[in-house]
């Protein structure tokens, strides 16, 4: 089998679930009370697989119009070698679905030879007729084999229960401000910031095509960090927190002018890291790498070390740092249940 499929589908999937890694965590929050690190794994697991197996499928594209006749006899593969090599090749491709489905190996069975059907008559159809004839082999044995692997990974399913995936299902209940917790929320808002700026330079890329103007480093770097940062913002204004706070159900309480330390809480944190790398790339054409890793690296220390984990900004700010499931009137210090 070739690795670039494989290739393409870690980048792929790597990058889908940074995109919905924020929205994700805040779902597990509020279903769970907490981001349970054994179902986070296994949610990527099956990321993974399901776009490596799209990317087999589909990948390489045809890049002329040769077609293959259609293998309808049972277990022909087994003539040579190489093709029993890729008969074992399609067997391992499948036993992570019947693992990853944990429903045991007759209805594994039975999910792999469905999906592995489907997968055989794309291949048929070219595409479902997007193409003119089939660019890939349609084989019966593929179907017998993944059906197999799917059985296998069936009978393994039961080692992925002993991936720890409880929780204490009350959301409701206040849990304890953890330095893990913080990070997790300042992981979000800096996904959310990679994202947006992603976004807003798309956007920017297409109103540049429509009135035939060039970029400069001055559009690009309001793109990709000033404009995101801004969006940012608005959201720590209104209600006082960030949204990768949000996210992990923390909440910044000011004592007073809650407005004021928000401001300064988003200029020493996320609003900075922005302003700091727009700079580099009107200046210096990209942004700096490494001084991007050393303000996460300073935040990431400061949220160990400070009390009550408020970090650099909730310092400076004079912020304390707590669960929003708590009342208004809670003590300080949350507790656990």
């Amino acid at each position: 089998m070739s690795v670039l499929p494989a290739s393409f589908a870690v980048l792929a999937a790597t990058g889908l679930a940074a995109m919905a890694f924020a929205p994700f965590v805040a779902a597990e929050h509020r279903r769970h009370g907490e981001l349970r690190a054994g179902v986070a794994l296994l949610r990527f697991a099956a990321l993974l697989y399901a776009v490596g197996l799209a990317s087999y499928v589909l990948l390489p594209f045809a890049d002329d119009q040769t077609c293959f006749e259609p293998q309808w006899q049972p277990f022909a593969s087994f003539r040579s070698v190489l093709m029993v090599e890729q008969f074992a090749c399609n067997i391992a491709l499948f036993v992570p679905l019947g693992a990853l489905l944990r429903r045991g190996p007759a209805a594994a069975a039975l999910v792999g030879a469905a999906v592995s059907v489907f997968v055989e008559l794309t291949q048929l159809t070219g595409m479902w007729f997007l193409h003119p004839c089939p660019y890939r082999v349609f084989d019966v044995d593929d179907v017998i084999a993944n059906t197999t692997g799917a059985a296998l990974g069936g009978l393994l399913a039961p080692l992925l229960r002993r991936v720890p995936t409880a929780a204490r299902d009350r959301p409701a209940t206040p849990r304890l401000v953890t330095a893990p917790r913080r990070l997790l929320g300042m992981a979000c808002d800096l996904l959310l910031l990679w994202w947006l700026g992603i976004a807003c330079a798309r956007g920017a890329e297409l109103v540049l095509w429509l009135t035939g103007t060039s970029p400069g480093a001055w559009w690009e770097a309001s793109a990709l960090w000033f404009a995101p940062a801004v969006v940012l913002l608005i959201p720590m204004l209104l209600g006082g927190n960030s949204l990768g706070q949000h996210a992990v159900c923390l909440r910044a309480r000011a004592p007073t002018r809650p407005k004021t330390a928000a401001l300064l809480r988003w200029a020493l944190g996320i609003g900075g890291l922005a302003a700091a790398q727009g700079t580099c790339t009107v200046v210096l054409g990209a942004p700096d790498a490494v001084l991007g890793m050393l303000w996460c690296t300073a935040h990431a220390c400061g949220v160990t070390v400070t009390r009550d984990h408020r970090g650099i900004t909730g310092l400076v700010a004079g912020l304390q740092v707590i669960d929003a499931r708590r009342s208004q009137r809670a003590p300080t210090a949350a507790r656990s249940t």
